[in-house]
């Protein structure tokens, strides 16, 4: 246990110099590509939560959070250029109460550099069919809490992450801006859709959420991603 404490206030003591939203410096006369993993995890779908969580039933699908959560961090606490962005707080939540206080405060450490990122910060990414908006609001609500108890303000989500919805709702994007978002990204666009947007180069675009009724404060820039 001491010798865990050393490392980790080693690494801690290194992350400190950093500053939140540091990033690798580019290279002029160069395509500087930046290459930000991130993971999203069903909170219950072919398994339950607990199953998803602690890598059961593999024989359904091979799925285990904590493992993510376990590896990530490691790597990101052994190399200072790594970053990650993560979504669920329902995994991350379990997982961080789960760590003794040497881990948390590692944890802090990286929340605060800006190379551990939370985005969306929902207990969940909610279905946008069939949701009603009131859970659209509290599960969010949660999820903001637990990331202002135990982060402050380098842990408030910047950018909406919808990659897995089936279908997306112009009142979610109006929720989204009105919650504070600077941006919102998403998958499984119609495969018609993504083609004609291709060509229309209209990939990126800003939502209008709500122009009739609340204007500007529903705006909210927005990106379809090509591999959804």
């Amino acid at each position: 246990m001491n010798n865990l404490k050393k490392f980790y206030s080693h690494l801690h003591a290194a992350l400190s110099t950093q500053h939140l939203g540091s990033c690798p410096k580019g290279k002029d006369g160069m395509l500087n590509v930046h290459l930000v993993p991130h993971t999203h995890d069903d909170v219950g779908w072919l398994k339950t939560v607990d199953q998803y969580f602690y890598g059961d039933k593999n024989n359904i699908q091979r799925a285990g959070v904590q493992y993510i959560l376990d590896s990530v961090v490691q790597e990101l606490l052994q190399d200072p250029s790594k970053r990650f962005i993560y979504v669920e707080v329902a995994f991350f939540a379990r997982w961080l109460n789960e760590q003794h206080d040497v881990m948390r405060h590692a944890v802090k450490g990286l929340v605060n550099s800006g190379r551990l990122e939370f985005i969306l910060g929902g207990w969940c990414m909610n279905d946008e069919a069939s949701t009603h908006y009131n859970a659209i609001i509290d599960q969010h609500a949660l999820g903001f809490e637990f990331l202002r108890q135990n982060f402050g303000e380098c842990g408030r989500p910047r950018v909406a992450w919808q990659i897995d919805p089936f279908g997306h709702s112009r009142e979610q994007a109006s929720l989204f801006a009105q919650m504070g978002f600077d941006g919102l990204f998403f998958g499984r666009a119609d495969y018609k859709d993504i083609d004609q947007r291709k060509k229309a180069k209209t990939m990126e675009m800003m939502w209008n959420g709500s122009p009739k009724n609340l204007g500007s404060k529903a705006d909210l820039f927005s990106g379809v991603l090509f591999n959804g």
